[in-house]
């Protein structure tokens, strides 16, 4: 290839060789020939895969079978369930020291019927208002420096500041306002017995018609219910120390973000997992999700 002189309308050429320009894309090889399906397979997204199920009429038949079993069981093991769940929170409560004044039988619904709760002691406005002072400050400069490091949870963050405002302005200017821990577990499990009543029809519905195997999907529709009735125990004792020490400061955060978000993030958190053995299983383990 001839290339002119630049500036110079005549004269002597340079002549400068360029070798031919080699594909280096790693979907050719030798000879030429396309190799595109293999790396696609390499590094496409293993959940993408999900759009290749099958969706059967005796799955879905499976699906309702096995959350109407779950509810129905649910409600027949529901003074069980209940006294147990009063167990376990209270024997945390007793783990971390907390002062147990006994015990109070609490309606939850009237077919659910009544069930006993912990009653622990609760702070008071009036007992240390220097600590409800400091709790406050310590809150609020937490929560403005996430709001100004994370700039994906500002609009989260601007909801927790209002909620611990009105929870601290409700402490100050109206102290007549009390909940005890009885109050605060009755209202929990009227949210709670619902949420595992209404549960078993998400997670079966997710995991029968997402896993190969049925019974899989049953196993993991099995090991949610159980989850949600062992973690709703540990937030409730929770709540109640968090209530022990601050009072009515930090319940509607509490509420808020121990409560029925608390209960989808654990089901998402099981739905991507079974997302990611199912795939696996189907598909072969080409790729890895990166954290």
């Amino acid at each position: 290839m001839v290339v002119p002189r630049p500036g110079a309308s005549s004269g002597p050429s340079v002549q400068v060789s360029i070798p031919p320009r080699r594909s280096s894309l790693p979907w050719r090889d030798k000879g030429g020939a396309h190799m595109r399906g293999d790396v696609r397979r390499a590094v496409i997204y293993p959940h993408r895969s999900v759009r290749g199920l099958h969706v059967t009429a005796a799955r879905l038949v499976i699906a309702v079978i096995v959350a109407a079993f779950l509810s129905v069981g649910v409600y027949l093991a529901r003074e069980r369930l209940l006294f147990e769940h009063n167990r376990i929170s209270r024997g945390l409560v007793e783990l971390c020291d907390l002062t147990v004044l006994g015990v109070q039988t609490v309606d939850v619904f009237g077919p659910i019927g009544s069930t006993p709760v912990v009653v622990t002691k609760v702070f008071r406005f009036g007992d240390a208002p220097v600590r409800v002072g400091i709790l406050f400050m310590a809150s609020v400069i937490g929560l403005l420096a996430i709001h100004r490091r994370v700039q994906l949870a500002r609009n989260f963050v601007v909801f927790l500041l209002i909620l611990l405002l009105v929870a601290v302005g409700v402490m100050v200017f109206s102290q007549s306002f009390e909940i005890g821990s009885a109050e605060f577990a009755q209202i929990w499990l009227r949210m709670e017995v619902l949420v595992w009543l209404l549960v078993p029809w998400f997670s079966a519905f997710l995991f029968v018609l997402l896993e190969p195997a049925v019974w899989l999907g049953i196993l993991w529709a099995l090991a949610v219910q159980a989850y949600a009735f062992l973690w709703s125990a540990f937030r409730l004792a929770f709540c109640l120390a968090v209530v022990h020490y601050s009072g009515l400061l930090f319940v509607p955060l509490l509420w808020f973000c121990l409560g029925l978000l608390a209960d989808l993030v654990y089901l998402m958190v099981f739905y991507s997992l079974a997302t990611h053995t199912a795939i696996g299983r189907s598909w072969g383990k080409r790729a890895m999700w990166q954290f």
